[in-house]
C-alpha cells in the first residue's frame, strides 16, 4: 500500500496537469484579489450575496482577503477535480487497474491507498488556497490584524469546507467504482452540487436539503454561525455521506469481476 501511495505521489508531482491546475488557481485568485471582486459559483443564498457585497466595500488586507474569498472556496471543486482524476481515476482512465491487483495487492489496500492520497492532496489544496490568498493580499494591502478569534474561525471554516468538499468527491468516488468511468465521475462532480442548489431554492420548506447542499455550505462556512444542533447535523450529513459512499464504492469494487 505504501508503494502505491508513493507511486501516486510521484506521478502527481511529475505531471504537467498538476502544475497547470495550480497555476490556474493562482491566476483566478490573483485576479479576484487585484480587482477586489468575488463571485458565486453555481448560485447562492441572499446571505452569501450580502456577505460578499459587504466584503467588497473594505480594503482587502491579507486577513480581509481570507474572509472575503472564503465565500468563493467552492471553486476548489474544479481545481481538485483534475487531481481526483490523476489519483483515484488514473488506473481507470487507462484501464490498468488490474496491474497492482495482479501483483498481490488486495483490493482493500488499493482502495484505501487511493482515497487517503486523494484526501491528503485535497487538504493541501485548501491550505495552499488560503495561504496564497493571505500572502497575496498581504503584499498588496498589508496583512491586517491577526487575532486568535480569526485563527480559530479560519480553522473551523477550512475544516468544514474540507468535509463538504470530501462529501462531494465521495459521491464521485462511488460513481467511479460503480461505472469504472472517469467521464461519468467528472459529470457527477459538476452536476450534483448544482442540482442540489436548485432543489434547495425550489423546495424552500425542506430544510434538511440544505445540509446536502455541500457547495453552498463550502461558500457560507465562514459567515454562518451554527448552533450546536446545526453543527451536529452538518457533521452527521457530511461524514455520513462520505462513509456510506465509500463503503458502497468498496463493496462494488470487491464484488466486481475484474
Amino acid at each position: 500500500m505504501l508503494n502505491m501511495a508513493r507511486a501516486d505521489m510521484y506521478r502527481l508531482f511529475h505531471s504537467k496537469g498538476f502544475y497547470i491546475t495550480q497555476i490556474l488557481m493562482i491566476i483566478v485568485t490573483t485576479i479576484s484579489i487585484l480587482t477586489s471582486t468575488i463571485g458565486i459559483i453555481g448560485g447562492g443564498s441572499d446571505a452569501l450575496s450580502n456577505f460578499q457585497a459587504t466584503n467588497q466595500r473594505v480594503v482587502w488586507t491579507g486577513v480581509q482577503c481570507v474572509k472575503a474569498m472564503s465565500s468563493e472556496t467552492s471553486a476548489l471543486i474544479y481545481f481538485i477535480l483534475p487531481l481526483f482524476i490523476m489519483t483515484i481515476g488514473f488506473e481507470f482512465s487507462r484501464q490498468i487497474y488490474k496491474n497492482p491487483l495482479s501483483s498481490g495487492m488486495t483490493r482493500l489496500n488499493y482502495f484505501i491507498s487511493k482515497y487517503v492520497i486523494f484526501l491528503l492532496i485535497s487538504a493541501c489544496q485548501v491550505i495552499f488556497y488560503y495561504l496564497f490568498i493571505f500572502l497575496a493580499g498581504g503584499f498588496k494591502n498589508g496583512f491586517g490584524k491577526i487575532t486568535g478569534h480569526f485563527l480559530i474561525k479560519l480553522l473551523q471554516t477550512s475544516s468544514i469546507q474540507l468535509l463538504e468538499l470530501s462529501a462531494i468527491f465521495a459521491i464521485s468516488t462511488l460513481v467511479m467504482y460503480l461505472f469504472f468511468s472517469t467521464i461519468t465521475a467528472v459529470v457527477t462532480t459538476i452536476l450534483f452540487p448544482l442540482i442540489i442548489t436548485v432543489l434547495v431554492q425550489i423546495f424552500t420548506k425542506q430544510h434538511w436539503l440544505k445540509y446536502f447542499s455541500f457547495q453552498n455550505n463550502v461558500d457560507s462556512a465562514y459567515f454562518t454561525h451554527y448552533t450546536s444542533g446545526q453543527m451536529n447535523q452538518l457533521l452527521l450529513v457530511g461524514f455520513g455521506t462520505i462513509i456510506v459512499c465509500l463503503v458502497l464504492a468498496f463493496l462494488s469494487f470487491r464484488k466486481r469481476n475484474l
